[in-house]
């Protein structure tokens, strides 16, 4: 069975899920799917270059709906002043970000800590979770068309690096004319 992605609209996260075989190759009767969690292109426009990955929650254990999985340290390069003579002062944003849970499941995995330092990809998995059916179906998460509908409405990333604000999910989509691919 194809995998099928669905998108979490609060934390700009997508779930890729696969369904999960039970012993004999057959499906599991409680319809249990192995999900990879990652960032959308959206999230990680919000984000500069990650410097540490902290794991927040164990392998092999429940975690709740909102719970806190992995702290992604990042820092940036802002501009922070330039006077008439357009001598410019350079800053260094140093911020964290954590990756949530966007529903109930059970903590298989989570990235290694060198796989998510530098500039994060969309395509990048950062946890694996095991969801059961109810789970999913009592989630808030949402498809493409209606994630893309929901970021529209919204202000680019702080470092989206597209002048026209085109979203993109996985993989990205072609922009608009006038704007860069990310």
């Amino acid at each position: 069975m194809a995998a099928r992605t669905l998108y979490c609209t609060a934390t700009h996260t997508w779930l890729r899920l696969h369904r999960e075989a039970a012993s004999g190759g057959l499906l599991a009767a409680r319809s249990a799917w192995r999900a990879e969690l990652g960032l959308t292109q959206r999230g990680c426009d919000d984000l500069g270059d990650v410097v540490a990955a902290l794991p927040l929650a164990g392998a092999g254990g429940r975690v709740a709906a909102g719970a806190e999985l992995l702290r992604l340290s990042w820092e940036a390069h802002s501009v922070s002043t330039a006077d008439e003579l357009y001598h410019t002062t350079w800053g260094i944003l140093e911020r964290d970000h954590v990756i949530r849970s966007p529903l109930p499941a059970t903590l298989l995995e989570l990235c290694a800590a060198d796989a998510a330092s530098g500039t994060l990809e969309p395509t990048q998995v950062l946890a694996t979770l095991h969801i059961d059916r109810p789970a999913l179906q009592a989630s808030s998460l949402v498809d493409e068309a209606r994630y893309l509908a929901h970021v529209s409405r919204l202000p680019p990333g702080q470092f989206a690096d597209y002048s026209l604000h085109e979203q993109h999910s996985i993989g990205g989509h072609a922009p608009a004319a006038g704007g860069a691919a990310a």
